[in-house]
């Protein structure tokens, strides 16, 4: 498996990327983990008026991009470590396949993670964890976000748009309560500490 370790944090050039890679390598596993600047990343069949709140994010300075896959809209910052993994796909969708090796390696870590609805991972009730993917021509591309040591209230006032203000045949996001991977672990440590325990164990 070839694994690339992304040390950009553009989130427009890091999406891109992901997508070349997709697009362009044709053959063999690839493991990618990066992290983007604070972003609004919203899925591929989703509204983004009304999962966001467009101005406010502008007065912030967020931009808002959106992916190649399906699923709801997600906040990155740099307490929150991204995965990509890209391999030749099966029949149809599989998510237990790719969200295995990542459900290990946290409990291995001493993390107590499980798996929560069809394509995250929680801790108890909060999610720490959501994915989505795509297949295209036989290639399945499986990407999530970890969140560490995350700080979502800084886009607070600028998702969850009133949904009686917009109609829309979009998909919709399902809100969850979140929590971070650090508050969890056995041994404090930073999240460079965690990507680098992160790629032992994966």
């Amino acid at each position: 498996m070839l694994t690339v370790l992304n040390s950009s944090h553009d989130p427009f050039y890091n999406q891109a990327f992901e997508e070349y890679v997709f697009e362009h390598f044709r053959e063999g596993e690839i493991f990618l983990l990066w992290q983007n600047d604070p972003a609004v990343i919203v899925g591929s069949y989703q509204n983004i008026c009304r999962e966001v709140h467009v101005e406010r994010l502008r007065q912030l300075g967020i931009p808002v991009i959106r992916r190649i896959t399906g699923g709801g809209t997600v906040y990155h910052d740099l307490g929150n470590l991204n995965y990509t993994y890209i391999s030749d796909g099966g029949a149809a969708i599989d998510y237990d396949q790719c969200l295995g090796p990542i459900l290990a390696a946290l409990n291995d870590i001493g993390v107590p993670a499980r798996k929560n609805r069809t394509c995250d991972i929680a801790i108890g009730d909060l999610k720490i964890s959501g994915s989505a993917q795509r297949m295209t021509k036989g290639r399945l591309l499986h990407h999530g976000t970890l969140l560490f040591d995350s700080d979502p209230s800084a886009v607070a006032g600028a998702l969850n748009v009133d949904p009686t203000k917009f109609q829309s045949k979009a998909s919709k996001s399902v809100r969850s309560r979140i929590g971070n991977i650090r508050d969890y672990l056995p041994t404090d440590m930073d999240l460079m500490a965690f990507w680098e325990l992160s790629l032992i164990h994966i």
